[in-house]
């Protein structure tokens, strides 16, 4: 398993070098794609250690994880994690990623939350209801966690597959597109953080929700 890690990350100066630091305890290649960051965010990444690609304005997260998967597939590794750069994924939960990858050989890893509706906020937890149950009927087997950001998957997979999204729907795209190329999906669980008075989601429930919705239906129905 030839691993890298993949963070996209727009202004993130006050969390990235912990995220990097601790995404390097257990896997050495990390890249951070700098979404257009004006705080000095890809400066910092190197210094935490990470390999640094930078797009020359803040153009979408997916747009940043398009870039970084090139990166990954041109240099040949077979494996990416992805994770964002704010902090809400915790480093530490990496290797029980590995480990389901290992133990059941799925194509794709989904970092699936407990979605805890006392410690969410509202708009966020029902946003991950309703997507994670249009995930599980479109694809046709259980989506425990459709809008996580935190994955491992084979590169192979994707194959040649064109990625479009631009935005929060490229979760939502690349499970899609492997579930309809046969890919296998397994469920790892992880911890989740919200509103720790750092990491501060830049999604917009409502309005992103209803964009993942309507490219879901698009992705699977007419191949968008």
């Amino acid at each position: 398993m030839r691993i890298c890690a993949l963070i996209p990350a727009f202004n993130e100066s006050p969390q990235i070098a912990k995220v990097v630091e601790g995404v390097r305890q257990h896997i050495a290649n990390v890249v951070v794609i700098d979404d257009g960051s004006n705080d000095g965010t890809a400066g910092i990444a190197r210094s935490a250690g990470a390999t640094c690609l930078q797009l020359p304005r803040n153009c979408g997260k997916a747009s940043a994880l398009r870039a970084g998967i090139d990166f990954a597939r041109d240099h040949k590794f077979t494996y990416a994690i992805t994770l964002d750069g704010d902090g809400q994924h915790l480093p530490e939960d990496i290797p029980v990623m590995l480990h389901v990858a290992e133990e059941t050989g799925a194509d794709l890893i989904i970092g699936a939350r407990c979605f805890d509706r006392a410690r969410m906020p509202r708009s966020r937890y029902f946003s991950n209801i309703v997507g994670s149950k249009l995930a599980s009927a479109l694809i046709g087997c259980e989506i425990r966690d459709s809008q996580s950001g935190f994955r491992l998957f084979r590169l192979d997979k994707l194959g040649k597959t064109k990625l479009r999204s631009r935005y929060y729907e490229l979760e939502m795209e690349i499970l899609i597109k492997m579930a309809k190329a046969g890919c296998t999906i397994a469920h790892a669980p992880v911890r989740m953080i919200y509103d720790h008075g750092e990491a501060r989601s830049k999604m917009k429930p409502v309005r992103d929700t209803v964009r993942v919705c309507l490219w879901s239906l698009a992705f699977r129905f007419f191949g968008a």
